[in-house]
């Protein structure tokens, strides 16, 4: 007997252990998460129940692993002969017409069918189950809206049904019309889909891209990459962000960015596929190549400070204000640290201006290693403060910087004996102009600036955000 399975919900039993993920995959993922009915996923070729969302939870108690496939749901949870007589004769008719050629290139929606659900907790509950079967790969999508009182409360059965159809039309958007292509595939790879989003990336149709090899996919140059991220995967490392070239229909390769996920088979705990989310970034590529470019041409004409040998307040100031005419195009955020080394004065006055001037360049030159992306610019801003303008860049990957020269900056342990940290420390302040909003440099050095003074007040060797 065959039960509706679902969509992924966002919640950690498909996503597992992603963090700072690029936009489009968080909004896929708060998205399904927030949906106001039980949502669950199922793979039909071995009928294992894949994972549940947290409405799905919330209404039945059951979580991910309570069954190990489709035939322990039903045995368990539907007490009634009739409802999973219904259940039976409803999908089984649509999944008898899947196997149709001529309906094989769309979904098949499942009607709204009312059926009753024995809870973990033992209550019977009543729902409104429905559905999408996708074409060819065998994925089950089944939502469940809980309308147990349904009997005195008619306008809470309404509300159920507007908001299931919503929601519907949420995850068919997301996936059928997402700017970002969809990809869901089992290592086997006898099962895979990908959304519909794929033509304006690749100029394939979705058909046509299923009949090539993942790899082959890839730039030549580039397959090492996508074996990488595959054998990473099989090992447990569940989350990749990658960037490639991808084939093109009628030759030709354009750059994307990919967010790859697995996902775990319940009963052996090993990963058993992956769903990954590419998008274009063939701007963002030439945007970059055009920053590297100016930024080489700002250290042309005497853009250097000569103490530290990084970018001077000059060519900071250039940079920042030319990212302005920019900013108002980019899909990303734009972000600025500014650091101050902490008590340097008195390191000054109790080492000398030469031991100072060695400090400087040593700190410089740390944050120079740690700012890896050509076109970031660390810049020597005043005395001993420093400043990092990272175009494309949200206030998570900022953070993240943040934290990596702080660390390397007390790992050389330079000595400070009138510093309460006993050694060379620094201070620093973050902020970010996000994407589209009008940029004003002036408004995030100050910004910025007062993250800094936020970062001394809680006792200097820390970062925070303005």
């Amino acid at each position: 007997m065959l039960l509706p399975a679902a969509f992924p919900s966002g919640a950690d039993t498909f996503f597992m252990q992603i963090q700072d993920l690029p936009q489009s995959a968080q909004a896929l993922r708060v998205a399904i998460d927030a949906m106001p009915v039980g949502v669950s996923w199922a793979n039909l070729s071995d009928r294992k129940i894949l994972f549940m969302n947290r409405k799905f939870t919330e209404i039945f108690g059951y979580a991910f692993g309570d069954f190990a496939n489709i035939d322990e749901w039903v045995e368990q949870t539907y007490p009634f002969a009739e409802d999973r007589e219904r259940v039976a004769r409803t999908w089984g008719t649509y999944l008898e017409a899947r196997q149709s050629p001529v309906l094989t290139e769309s979904p098949l929606e499942i009607p709204s069918i009312e059926i009753r659900v024995r809870c973990k907790d033992g209550a019977i509950k009543t729902v409104l189950n429905s559905g999408i079967l996708l074409p060819e790969p065998g994925w089950a999508l089944a939502t469940f809206v809980d309308i147990t009182d349904r009997k005195t409360q008619e306008l809470r059965l309404h509300a159920a049904q507007r908001e299931a159809a919503e929601n519907e039309a949420i995850y068919r958007l997301l996936l059928d019309h997402s700017p970002e292509m969809i990809i869901l595939s089992p290592f086997d790879e006898s099962r895979r889909y990908v959304s519909s989003a794929v033509t304006r990336i690749t100029g394939f149709t979705p058909a046509e891209y299923l009949t090539l090899k993942p790899l082959n996919t890839f730039h030549p140059e580039d397959r090492q990459i996508a074996s990488r991220a595959l054998e990473g995967l099989q090992r447990g490392d569940l989350y990749h962000l990658v960037r490639y070239r991808i084939l093109r229909k009628g030759g030709g390769y354009g750059w994307v960015e990919a967010t790859i996920t697995g996902y775990t088979d319940p009963s052996s705990g090993r990963t058993g596929g992956y769903i990954a989310t590419v998008r274009d970034i063939e701007q963002e590529v030439a945007r970059e190549e055009f920053l590297t470019s100016e930024n080489r041409a700002l250290s042309e004409v005497a853009a250097h400070d000569d103490l530290t040998g990084i970018a001077n307040r000059r060519a900071f100031n250039r940079a920042i204000v030319s990212e302005g005419s920019r900013h108002t195009r980019s899909a990303r955020d734009l972000s600025l640290l500014m650091i101050d080394v902490d008590y340097f004065k008195p390191y000054n006055d109790l080492y000398g201006h030469l031991a100072g001037d060695a400090c400087l360049r040593t700190i410089a030159a740390t944050i120079r290693q740690a700012v890896r992306r050509d076109a970031d610019l660390a810049a020597r801003y005043g005395g001993e403060e420093f400043a990092v303008l990272m175009p494309a860049t949200e206030p998570a990957g900022a953070q993240r910087v943040a934290a990596n020269i702080l660390e390397a900056i007390r790992a050389m342990r330079i000595p400070h004996a009138q510093s309460p940290h006993r050694m060379v420390t620094v201070s620093i302040g973050i902020a970010s102009c996000p994407a589209g909003q009008a940029f004003n440099p002036d408004r995030l050095i100050e910004q910025a600036d007062q993250a800094l003074y936020l970062a001394k007040g809680r006792g200097r060797n820390c970062s925070a955000t303005g």
